[in-house]
């Protein structure tokens, strides 16, 4: 629960800078978009050992993860718009970035969706990787599903919401690798 907050204010935060336009940083572009992959990738994970999602639910993974970053670097093709600075620092030039808003807030609000599911049908001791959901003796903040419903629902709900956050993470990784394919054309260009 607390990465996912962490999370959110991360967006939140990157929501901020693409309006105002950044600074293309290759290291942060990499590092974002492994965070967001791995918070995807541990809560996937989860799904299958815990929620018990069949395991050709994975194929399907891989195929909307990859059409999510495809029309995310197709969409982001058309929405960012790129610009060249001069750098203070080196008397060369920066590239700078604004756009792909809508990416972001598409993925705050499949976040939420898949947190509201969470509550609703999930809880947080299945979080605990322990097939048998017993509760840590050391747990602070354990809640248990606000609906109890049967194991197929709740197996319905770890697919949707895993969907949601399998397509948010997809959107940004899409946008990011369209911001670094800018990136090393200008680079490439410069150099020749």
């Amino acid at each position: 629960m607390f990465t996912l907050v962490i999370t959110m204010i991360i967006i939140i935060l990157r929501i901020r800078k693409a309006i105002q336009g950044t600074k293309v940083n290759v290291k942060r572009i990499i590092i974002f978009s492994a965070y967001f992959l791995g918070i995807a990738s541990f809560l996937v994970y989860n799904s299958f050992l815990v929620g018990n999602v069949p395991r050709v639910d994975a194929i399907l993974y891989f195929a909307t993860i990859a059409a999510a970053v495809y029309c995310s670097y197709i969409y982001s093709k058309r929405t960012l718009s790129f610009s060249k600075l001069p750098d203070s620092d080196r008397g060369n030039f920066a590239i700078y970035v604004k756009g792909g808003l809508s990416i972001y807030l598409l993925y705050v609000v499949a976040l939420t969706i898949r947190i509201s599911i969470n509550f609703l049908f999930i809880g947080s001791e299945t979080f605990y990787f322990n097939n048998k959901q017993s509760i840590l003796a050391n747990a602070t903040f354990v809640t248990p599903p606000i609906f109890q419903t049967d194991p197929a629902t709740i197996m319905l709900a770890f697919t949707a919401a895993d969907f949601l956050l399998i397509i948010g993470a997809g959107l940004i990784i899409g946008r990011n690798a369209r911001v670094l394919e800018y990136y090393y054309q200008q680079k490439k260009r410069v150099m020749s």
